[in-house]
């Protein structure tokens, strides 16, 4: 089976990564590699990461940034080291829920690949959860989940924004990255470019579980994110087709209203 890198982006997280990272080595899919760029982190969490690359020295990878350069950069970073024909990605606060996940998910890949020769993104609900892993919900419903070609609903934010997906490593490159000069939302950025050309696959199951701890960027104040997603959304109207940017504009700009009023 094809290679698998498992991004995982930590800065202070060590109370979360025996979670973070016990999720993924239980994973059904095993060719893989869980590579983590740790960015200067001041707690435990050096001592944690080599304690898990001293048990599984052929899973675990670790980076450390000389300086601290944020999430994006460190992921940046690690994609550029991987091994893995394909990449996904999990934030070092966060964890999977089922053991499945990454094995549905490339279970979709690699069918499009191998009966249309095409690639796609595979990607799956999110369980949204306390510091203390206690359920709160789940992000998308038979409404909101798309898939197919959703850029228009991505880019105005009109469905659930897939997170931790399954692509090929290269299609990162092919579509140029992050943005490392976006601070904020620089991932739904790389989806927007990402949907562009390529179409999104449900695996029908839930894969992550988003910890809601009051940290990271969640905590920045309301008018940075505001700020941000405009930033975000005008840079990237003119992928949209021009008789489809009106409606896009209008669902974004309600979207945008929402997250004032909340």
């Amino acid at each position: 089976m094809p290679r698998l890198s498992v991004i995982v982006a930590n800065y202070n997280n060590a109370q979360y990564l025996p979670d973070c990272l016990n999720s993924v080595l239980c994973q059904t899919y095993q060719d893989l590699e869980i590579l983590i760029c740790d960015d200067c982190s001041t707690d435990d969490s050096l001592k944690v990461l080599k304690n898990y690359q001293q048990r599984y020295p052929d899973k675990i990878r670790i980076l450390r940034n000389d300086r601290n350069q944020g999430a994006t950069r460190s992921r940046h970073l690690a994609i550029i080291e991987a091994s893995g024909e394909y990449l996904t990605t999990l934030d070092s606060d966060d964890y999977y829920c089922e053991k499945r996940k990454l094995e549905s998910e490339m279970a979709i890949v690699l069918q499009d690949r191998d009966t249309a020769g095409k690639d796609v993104m595979a990607y799956s609900n999110i369980r949204l959860v306390k510091s203390d892993k206690t359920r709160i919900g789940e992000s998308g419903n038979s409404d909101s989940i798309q898939e197919g070609y959703i850029l228009n609903e991505i880019i105005s934010r009109s469905c659930m924004i897939p997170r931790d997906f399954i692509f090929r490593k290269d299609i990162y490159f092919d579509v140029g990255g992050f943005d490392l000069q976006v601070p904020m939302y620089e991932d739904w950025d790389l989806k927007i470019r990402l949907a562009k050309q390529y179409e999104f696959r449900y695996s029908g199951a839930i894969g992550t579980a988003y910890r809601r701890h009051g940290g990271g960027l969640s905590a920045a104040p309301k008018d940075e994110h505001i700020r941000w997603l405009r930033y975000v959304f005008s840079k990237n109207l003119s992928l949209v087709a021009e008789e489809d940017r009106d409606l896009v504009t209008r669902a974004f700009l309600e979207f945008q209203s929402r997250m004032k009023q909340k």
